[in-house]
């Protein structure tokens, strides 16, 4: 009696089941919804300003704006100069680094944070337009789109109480509209006495963060603790204090 009964409850799943798909299927079909309506379709000459720029947001700004010039000659020059510039810049950043870890490590009993693995990758920033301003000071003021999707690997090594742990940063993506000020100008190499950065809005960040191998972004809760919230708090006062860091280091 129980074989029988299993058999029959089978069976009258695979039924119902079949009969539900069927009768699902033919409602789809043949039962339109009537306040759905077709979209209103229009050229794109008739679009206005805004219209085309919310529709097509990755045509570049030279395109859209005619302020902007093209700089295809910059994206080959640093496409052709990035393996060394990456091995540049990272040996820089290894120097800069090294005093400032060693100088606040202890005070979080921490035994050694050090860079593993540091390389930009092989995919370099591209600059999708420039704007330069003229004005009557003795100073040079350009605004370039960057757009950088690269591949780097960044992997911070950290021993503490005898155990040792490994942060890898992967997949970054930074888009950003930097404002670049020289002044003054001057008659001397390398013609201008101080260098300002700043940004003119929030630019777009975005990173994959790996903690012993594993991908923490994938953690619900933990992709808005890392990357929103403290870039946040950092945006609030980056462009004035990034703009008087850059030229006081430089100087006059």
């Amino acid at each position: 009696m129980g074989i029988l009964s299993s058999i029959l409850g089978l069976f009258g799943f695979g039924m119902g089941t079949s009969i539900g798909v069927v009768v699902g299927y033919f409602m789809f079909i043949y039962f339109q919804p009537t306040h759905v309506k077709d979209p209103a379709i229009r050229p794109l000459v008739e679009q206005d300003h805004k219209s085309l720029q919310r529709l097509l947001p990755e045509i570049p700004p030279w395109v859209k704006n005619p302020d902007y010039d093209r700089v295809d000659w910059l994206n080959k020059f640093i496409e052709n100069m990035w393996p060394y510039l990456d091995k540049a810049i990272c040996k820089t950043v290894r120097t800069i680094a090294k005093p400032i870890i060693a100088e606040q490590i202890p005070k979080y009993k921490i035994d050694s944070v050090e860079f593993e693995v540091l390389t930009l990758g092989t995919l370099p920033p591209t600059f999708h337009g420039m704007k330069v301003y003229i004005t009557d000071e003795k100073e040079l003021i350009m605004e370039p789109a960057m757009k950088w999707a690269g591949n780097p690997n960044i992997i911070i090594a950290v021993k503490a109480f005898g155990l040792r742990a490994t942060v890898q940063v992967v997949d970054l993506q930074v888009f950003a509209a930097p404002r670049i000020s020289l002044k003054p100008l001057v008659p001397t190499i390398p013609c201008f006495a101080n260098i300002q950065v700043s940004l003119m809005e929030k630019p777009h960040v975005d990173f994959g963060l790996k903690l012993l191998g594993a991908d923490t972004m994938s953690i619900p809760g933990l992709y808005r603790f890392i990357q929103v919230i403290p870039f946040t708090c950092l945006y609030s006062f980056f462009p004035l204090a990034f703009g008087q860091c850059v030229g006081s280091f430089l100087g006059e």
